[in-house]
């Protein structure tokens, strides 16, 4: 049995499609800053303020990627933000780490395009 076309469910998938269209350049925006910040580690070159705005970015993208369907994104930028956010000074495994969580986290994010 269909739903008639003005359902509530309906109406909101539509509507978040449409917050997704509108949030998917910041979205972007905010990868390219996270890998900004891997490969400045992977040069040995990270500055406090590019993992700060890194970190800011991935708590960003954990908090807004769930509303939009895609938890397994929230986890993985919540991953990167904790390991930003560590007081100890970040070295090659945690640039692995981070290079990782970075590849899973544009694969969830394109599979909503």
């Amino acid at each position: 049995m269909s739903q008639p076309p003005d359902h509530p469910a309906q109406n909101l998938e539509a509507l978040l499609q449409t917050l997704w269209k509108s949030n998917y350049a910041t979205i972007l925006e905010r990868l390219k800053t996270l890998r900004g910040a891997q490969n400045e580690l992977a040069m040995g070159q990270l500055d406090n303020q590019t993992r700060t705005n890194a970190e800011a970015a991935a708590h960003n993208l954990a908090g807004v990627l769930g509303t939009f369907g895609l938890p397994e994104g929230s986890k993985f930028a919540s991953m990167i933000e904790v390991l930003l956010a560590q007081e100890t000074s970040l070295n090659a495994e945690s640039e692995g780490v981070l290079s990782a969580c970075l590849d899973k986290l544009e694969t969830v994010i394109a599979s909503k395009t």
